[in-house]
C-alpha cells in the first residue's frame, strides 16, 4: 500500500508511505519494537523478551516512510478463536501523528490479515482514548463490550472488533 505524504503542507519533504509485514527477528527490528511503543504509552508494553516472541510467533507489521520505519503494529492469533486476532499494540512515532497515518495504517494491516484468512481482529482501547477510537471507527470498527481491566485503579478497557470477511 503505498501513499505519498508531505510534511509541513504542499513545499514539505514528500515521504512515500507503505505498511508490509516485518520480516525475520534482528535486533534492530526488536529495538524498532521497543521505541515506537515508548514513544506511544505511557507505560513500555513489550520487553525485548516479548518483542522477539512476537516477531518470531505473531505478526508484526512496520509503517515505513521511505526507508525509514514510523510505525509498529503488533498482532497475535486469538486461541479462543482462532480466526479471529488481537492487535496487540500500534504506534506511531511523534512527528508523524496527526496526518491520517494513523488510518492508513490500521486499513493496510487489515489488508493483509484479510489477506491470510482471517476472520476478525480485535483491540483494546482505553474509552476516554477518544482520538484512539476515533482512527479505529474511522475504519469500521465497532464497540464490542466495556471491562475492568485493573480493578485495583478502576482502569477500564474498550473492546473492539471488526469483521474481516
Amino acid at each position: 500500500m503505498d501513499h505519498v505524504v508531505r510534511i509541513d503542507g504542499d513545499h514539505g519533504a514528500a515521504f512515500a508511505i507503505t505498511v508490509g509485514e516485518a520480516a525475520g527477528l534482528t535486533p534492530e527490528l526488536v529495538r524498532t519494537i521497543l521505541d515506537v511503543d515508548l514513544q506511544t504509552f505511557a507505560e513500555g508494553t513489550f520487553s525485548g523478551y516479548t518483542a522477539a516472541i512476537f516477531l518470531q510467533h505473531g505478526k508484526v507489521f512496520l509503517l515505513r516512510a521511505d526507508a525509514e520505519t514510523i510505525g509498529t503494529a503488533v498482532c497475535m492469533r486469538s486461541f479462543a478463536d482462532p480466526h479471529e486476532v488481537t492487535l496487540v499494540a500500534m504506534g506511531i512515532r511523534p512527528g508523524w501523528r496527526g496526518q491520517g497515518l494513523g488510518q492508513r495504517f490500521i486499513a493496510g494491516v487489515l489488508q493483509q490479515l484479510r489477506a491470510l484468512g482471517v476472520e476478525r481482529a480485535s483491540l483494546m482501547v482505553g474509552p476516554s482514548n477518544k482520538r484512539a477510537l476515533a482512527v479505529y471507527r474511522d475504519v469500521g470498527f465497532v464497540v464490542a463490550g466495556e471491562f475492568d481491566a485493573d480493578p485495583r485503579t478502576g482502569e477500564r478497557l474498550a473492546l473492539l472488533r471488526i469483521a474481516l470477511r
